[in-house]
């Protein structure tokens, strides 16, 4: 089981991505579990817990360097264009590519 977290800000705004995504896990027999995290939380989480990827939302692609730092996971930035418009297919299609 792969295990993959969205991170924004508060860990709220991406609760609908994150459901797209492991709907599109599920969809394409993929074994990924998929949760969200705030920033804060999310860096503590990575320092405890290994993850395969962690894709940051465009609020926080300055916070790029800090995970990289914290976890042998791939990070990946959610583009901006992809997060508006929630196309989780795109960032699924992302997501696969590095894990």
């Amino acid at each position: 089981m792969k295990n993959v977290i969205v991170v924004c800000e508060a860990g709220i705004t991406t609760s609908l991505l994150v459901t797209k995504l492991n709907e599109l896990a599920e969809e394409n027999d993929k074994e990924i579990h998929i949760n969200s995290k705030s920033t804060e939380v999310g860096l503590e989480y990575v320092k405890e817990v290994p993850v395969d990827a962690v894709l940051l939302v465009p609020q926080i692609h300055h916070k790029e360097e800090e995970y990289r730092k914290v976890t042998n996971g791939k990070v990946v930035k959610v583009s901006v264009s992809d997060f508006n418009n929630m196309n989780a297919y795109s960032i699924f299609e992302q997501l696969n590519e590095v894990i």
